[in-house]
Formats: C-alpha cells, sequence, structure tokens
C-alpha cells in the first residue's frame, strides 16, 4: 500500500499559497450521498462554465464538463457532459488477492470503474468515487484523486480563460504496474436549460487523427453546426465501441432536477475515447474545444500553469496593502473572478461591434442581471484591486440605458435586454459613486465625466414619468412605480400572472436609493462643476417625506406605502437598504432601531430572512417545484447578499468592528459545503439553513467581500466606498 509520502499531494511551484481553495476528504468524496450533494464549478471569462459533483454522476442538467458560451456570455451549449474513466484489465488474480472489491463491483468485470451514473431503471451504478481520497479546487482547477489498491491517480481540470475549452489531465501518482486508462467523452448539443431525451442525431467526423479529432454537431434551431475538437497527448483516441456510427446512452436520471419538480431524463452520445498505457509519473492529456476556440492548440501550452499565474496576479492585486489577510478572503477572490464575462456591445455608432464587460449573477443556469451587476460590483471588483474593471462594467451598462432605465435581465440566444426593473438605474448611480470614490485620479474623474450624461437620464427620467408607472410624485419627491402583473424591485418572483410580493407604489429601498444617488450627483458637481441645485432641492425633500414609512409603534421602516394594496408595514430587509446605502435619508436612533429588530426577527447565520417568521405567510424552506419554490422565494427564505446592507447599517450605528467579523466568519464557514469555493444564492429561513438556489451567487459573494472592507479602517471613520 502506499505510505504517507505518496498520499500528500505535491507543493504548488505558482507561489498562490500552501491551502487550496477547498479540499475534501474521502470521507465526502467516497460516500454515496455526501459526494453526490458537493459540487464543483470552472468557468472560462466569457460564460462558459464545467460543474458537476464531486462524485462525477450527472444529477443536474446543468452538470457538464464544457457547458460552451456559444452566444456569450449568456447563451451556453452542453457540448461534453461528461468523462467517464476506466481502469481496462485491472482487476486480475494478483490484484484481487492485495485489494477487496467494492461490494457493489460486478466480482466477473476485469475493468475497474472509476466514474458513475444514476439510470432511469437501475439507480446508481459504477461506484468510481467509492475509489475518491480526495477532491479539491486549487490555483483555477479542480482535482480529482482515486485510490485503487497500489495505484494512485490523479485528474486535473481546467478551463483556459476566455476559450471554450476544457482540459483534463490524468497524472499516475503511483502504482505497482502500468496501467490501462480509458477515457470515453460523453457529449451533448443542447442549450444548458434544456433536455434532449429521444434525441438521434449523429457527429460528423471531419478529421480522424489519433492525436486529434475533428467533430460537427448539428445547428440548434436555425444555428450553424457546431465544431468540436478533441485533442490528446500521451495517448490515441479512438472510434466508440459501435462504429461507426456514434451510441447514444439512454435513460440518465437526473435527481436534482426531479427533486426542484423538473423533467429528468436525458440521453448523451459518445463521442470518442481515449486510451494510453501510464506507469508512475506518465500522464494523459485530453482537451475539448467547441465554436472558435477550436482554432486553439493548447497542447503546447500548459494551461494549469497559465491559470496559476492569472490566479496569483489576481490574489496579488486584491491583497496590495494587506498586513493580515484572512485566509478565506482569498478564496473569495478567487471565487468572485468566476463571475466577470466578457459582452458583445451594441453596435450604437456605426463603428461595429466592440467588446464590453458584465457580471453573471449565479452559475450555472443565469445571465447577467443589471441589478444583482450592480449590487455585486463593489465587492467583486473594488474589494478586490479592479477598479479598471468596473469602470468598465458601468460603461458597458450605461450604453444600453433606455428612457431612463437599466435593462433588468439579458434574456439570452440573442433576445433583446428587458427592462421591467426600478431598481437597477439607482443601483448603478450608487456603484458610480463607489467606484469613483475607489479608484480617484484623473482616470476615475474621465469615467465620471463620461457616464454623467447616464445618470442625469436615470434621474431626470422620473420627473416626467418613464416605463411601468416609474415617476416622482410631485406631492412629495417619492418614487412611485409598477403596475399590475409586472415585478419591478428585487422581490420579483412570479407564479404564472400572480406577482408573489406586489409592492406597487413607493417601496422603501427605492426611495432610499434615490435619495442616495441625488446626494451622489452633489458631490459629482462638487467635483466636476455645474448646478446641483435641483439634486439638493430633491435631497432635502425626499429626506423628509422619507418620514412617512417610520412606524413609531413599531419602530422600523413601513415596506410599502401609497399603493393599490394599501398601507404594507411587513417587517422586511428592505429597509435595510435604505439604511445602507452610502448616503442614508436616516440615521441615528431611528437606524439604530431598524438594525436591532432586524437582528432579531430576520438576521440568521447565512443571511437575511425576507419576512417575520411570525407573519401568517411566512415560508420557512425554499423547495419543491418551481411554483412552491417562487412562493417562498422573497417570503421567509434567508438571502446571504442581504448581509451587505445590514453590515454596512451595523457598523454606522455601533462601530462594532468585531460584531461585524463574527458575523462574516460565522457565514464564511458555510463556504464549501455544497459549491466548492462559492456561496449559494439562498437559504432556508429556518434552522438548519439547509442552501438552494444557484450553486453560487455573484451578489452573495460581492457583499461578504464587501463586508470584509469594514473591518480595514476605524469604527467612528466613515466610508464612501464600502461604509
Amino acid at each position: 500500500m502506499p505510505g504517507p509520502d505518496q498520499l500528500h499531494a505535491p507543493e504548488s511551484t505558482h507561489g498562490i499559497g500552501d491551502h487550496p481553495a477547498l479540499d475534501l476528504g474521502p470521507a465526502i468524496c467516497a460516500d454515496d450521498v455526501e459526494s453526490r450533494s458537493h459540487e464543483w464549478l470552472l468557468t472560462n471569462g466569457r460564460g462558459g462554465y464545467a460543474c458537476g459533483s464531486v462524485a462525477n454522476t450527472l444529477d443536474r442538467r446543468y452538470h457538464a464538463m464544457l457547458a460552451a458560451a456559444v452566444i456569450p456570455p449568456d447563451t451556453r451549449t452542453i457540448v461534453l457532459a461528461k468523462f467517464d474513466e476506466r481502469l481496462v484489465g485491472f482487476w486480475d488474480s494478483d490484484r484481487e488477492r492485495l485489494v477487496d472489491r467494492d461490494p457493489e463491483d460486478d466480482p466477473h468485470a476485469a475493468d475497474c470503474t472509476l466514474s458513475g451514473d444514476v439510470w432511469e431503471t437501475g439507480g446508481l451504478s459504477g461506484f468510481g468515487h467509492r475509489h475518491l481520497i480526495r477532491c479539491r479546487t486549487f490555483e483555477g482547477r479542480i482535482e480529482h484523486t482515486w485510490l485503487i489498491g497500489r495505484t494512485r491517480l490523479t485528474r486535473r481540470l481546467v478551463m483556459p480563460h476566455g476559450h471554450d475549452v476544457v482540459v483534463a489531465e490524468y497524472r499516475v501518482d503511483a502504482t505497482d504496474r502500468p496501467i490501462r486508462l480509458a477515457v470515453k467523452a460523453i457529449g451533448s448539443n443542447r442549450l444548458a436549460d434544456s433536455l434532449q431525451p429521444g434525441a438521434d442525431w449523429q457527429p460528423r467526423a471531419i478529421t480522424t487523427a489519433p492525436d486529434e479529432w475533428n467533430l460537427s454537431l448539428p445547428g440548434l434551431a436555425d444555428e450553424d453546426e457546431l465544431p468540436v475538437t478533441i485533442r490528446v497527448q500521451g495517448g490515441e483516441i479512438s472510434m466508440p465501441e459501435a462504429g461507426p456510427t456514434f451510441p447514444w446512452y439512454r435513460g440518465y436520471h437526473l435527481d436534482a432536477e426531479l427533486r426542484r419538480g423538473y423533467d429528468a431524463i436525458d440521453d448523451h452520445v459518445h463521442l470518442a475515447e481515449c486510451r494510453a498505457t501510464l506507469a508512475t509519473g506518465d500522464v494523459l492529456r485530453i482537451e475539448v474545444a467547441a465554436a472558435d476556440s477550436t482554432a486553439r492548440d493548447f497542447r503546447e501550452q500548459d494551461p494549469f500553469a497559465d491559470e496559476a499565474d492569472r490566479q496569483r496576479h489576481l490574489l496579488v492585486a486584491a491583497s496590495a496593502d494587506r498586513a493580515d489577510e484572512i485566509p478565506v478572503r482569498r478564496t473569495l477572490v478567487s471565487a468572485a473572478d468566476r463571475f466577470v464575462v466578457t459582452r458583445p456591445l451594441p453596435d450604437l455608432d456605426g463603428e461595429g461591434e466592440s467588446q464590453g464587460v458584465s457580471i453573471i449573477a449565479g452559475y450555472p443556469w443565469f445571465a447577467d442581471w443589471g441589478r444583482d451587476t450592480m449590487i455585486a460590483l463593489p465587492g467583486l471588483c473594488l474589494a478586490t484591486g479592479r477598479g479598471e474593471i468596473a469602470r468598465e462594467i458601468l460603461t458597458t451598462f450605461s450604453r444600453y440605458e433606455r428612457d431612463g432605465l437599466l435593462p433588468n435581465r439579458f434574456p439570452g440566444t440573442g433576445s433583446p435586454p428587458e427592462y421591467n426593473t426600478a431598481d437597477a438605474s439607482l443601483l448603478f448611480v450608487e456603484a458610480v459613486g463607489r467606484t469613483w470614490r475607489a479608484t480617484k485620479g484623473e482616470a476615475a474623474d474621465a469615467f465620471l465625466h463620461e457616464i454623467l450624461p447616464t445618470i442625469d437620464a436615470i434621474l431626470q427620467a422620473p420627473l416626467q414619468g418613464t416605463l411601468h408607472g416609474i415617476r416622482i410624485d410631485p406631492e412629495d419627491g417619492l418614487m412611485t412605480q409598477g403596475e399590475e402583473g409586472l415585478q419591478l424591485t428585487w422581490m420579483d418572483a412570479r407564479i404564472g400572472d400572480r406577482v408573489v410580493t406586489p409592492r406597487i407604489g413607493k417601496a422603501v429601498e427605492i426611495n432610499g436609493l434615490l435619495h442616495s444617488a441625488l446626494q451622489w450627483r452633489r458631490r459629482f458637481a462638487d467635483r466636476l462643476g455645474g448646478d446641483d441645485r435641483n439634486a439638493s432641492e430633491r435631497v432635502d425633500r425626499i429626506r423628509d417625506s422619507f418620514q412617512q414609512f417610520w412606524m413609531p409603534d413599531h419602530s422600523y421602516l413601513a415596506d410599502v406605502i401609497d399603493g393599490p394594496h394599501g398601507f404594507d408595514g411587513s417587517l422586511r430587509p428592505n429597509q435595510l437598504l435604505a439604511t445602507g446605502c452610502a448616503f442614508p435619508p436616516i440615521i441615528g436612533d431611528q437606524a439604530a432601531a431598524v438594525l436591532e429588530i432586524c437582528e432579531k426577527t430576520l438576521l440568521t447565520p447565512v443571511g437575511l430572512r425576507t419576512l417575520d417568521p411570525e407573519d401568517t405567510r411566512y415560508q420557512p424552506t425554499y423547495k419543491g417545484d418551481q411554483a412552491t419554490r417562487d412562493a417562498a422565494y422573497h417570503m421567509g427564505t434567508s438571502w446571504p447578499w442581504l448581509l451587505g446592507p445590514y453590515l454596512r447599517t451595523h457598523r454606522r450605528v455601533r462601530g462594532d468592528l468585531p460584531g461585524i467579523r463574527a458575523i462574516l466568519t460565522g457565514l464564511v464557514s458555510e463556504v464549501g459545503r455544497r459549491g466548492l469555493g462559492g456561496i449559494p444564492e439562498v437559504h432556508d429561513g429556518d434552522a438548519p439553513h439547509r442552501a438552494g438556489g444557484c450553486l453560487t451567487q455573484a451578489w452573495s459573494i460581492g457583499e461578504v467581500l464587501a463586508g470584509f472592507e469594514l473591518l480595514r479602517s476605524p469604527a467612528n471613520q466613515h466610508d464612501d466606498v464600502f461604509g
């Protein structure tokens, strides 16, 4: 059996640090349940990703070794579903005398399976995860290590940045004799949101050299055929066993989809098999590329070292001027980078298409959303030393301003953006102000001068009234918004034609953000010159009118006033956006009272509940089919991102930095319990606060990173950027 020296992974040579982002041992990796409930994610900076369970089973429609951003960044095609690995002829009489087989193994099979599948009939098979002794995310890659008798094999995966490519490298760390490794490339050709049971299309082989295959997959809808290239080093590619046709594997059962109330059966096609005979120290490398990325051959490069160097530069920039770096923050800096993507800009000036930058709201299914981007940006970019990227993102979104509004979301497949949001544009002004203050200097002032017309359009449009009933009430200067059947605030769940949280009227956070946006406009005028009298008058009026939200008998702010549904005094966390914005309309004792009641009633170890648990409408869990989940989405479910405005209010009211650190420590202990190195979208409102929604969410990570920034400056010092 291998000794301790063989079971210890070599130290990194790239200087990032001596601890991985996340490191799981056999207690989780080899467990039938835990190995499938822990998931990993890699991204490529253009919207594509690789994602799977530690067990390497397909449990979601989104699980894939290569989900290519064919129309970046929001239209993803599953090209490579998984690798199926086995050791050919591994079980001979000598090995069987030394090693006990897993009870689920076929005692008559000579091959040793390293993968696993769940089938419509028969359930879990393969059980390759029971040989796993380690899974870790490290230096921008994911590594799995199997131990079978005296053979230890490690597979590491990376996605070269900016390319729809995945590179898999299999290295024999130790073995008593050479092994024969066979790796099946199990492919697909569908949008990441859909399934394809019953599909019977066939790939078209263009060229089939022993070390490089070029295939063409049928186009989706009206799209052209999709080119796919498979390249190997240290082995050869062969046709599937049923060649010359490509066989289909039918009846993959996706357990997570069934739990979420969706169709759960899928089929995949066997594209190719890669084989190699490997001794200790030998390597088989496989790369799979799609679309335009097929033109790039990475066999003459070391994409693992390239990504490690890129990660190192990110960490160096994020750690500048930090004598006492918090270790978990390094994990979050790396996680933050996953969401930053390029986005083609509209050709508004006749000079052709150009590239902008955006933020994916969450993986594996969200695209880029305006609201999510603006909330996440200070943490993802400013807290990580990427101020220039922040300016590029804001400039990108300014190109899409229409009628004083910014897009709520980009729906994908080339469809135009949707403008059903009342808060994204105000959050944009907040993000511009924080970015301007964080970056400073001539470049920051030039950026502000360029983007000021967009800000003025945002602040002026509601005075005349704009889309969806968004307008300023001339009686009190507050903003009202909404139309029946539309959801314009972040509480945007909808079941059919029913809006779950109808918030038509004057929403508390919208008017807090409006007050802050006008204060920022005054600051901009002070810097760049110009008349700020209109902004100043509006600020004073909003501050006075904002007292309409205050409920003295309850000592907190109403959620919505002057709406068709009447006065809504629900106890919700939305009021924290009014106390946690850069320039809040309430301070002092009222802000302290808001903090106190939110702390007692809404705060959980993993975020804030969206509704008072004593409210009869409260939903304690987020589970079931989509309608059931949507009914709970903003009716009790806990959201990590809400810790951002909560902690900013906490710092202003109490100046209690140890208290903030304790709250952050409690949350980040959850990092890795589900998505390796990420923070989920939501959790149940009730203990034990089971995670749900997306594996990792941009604003969850962004607001936690911004929270760490609150620990850097004295408690009594105001910080326009993060405070």
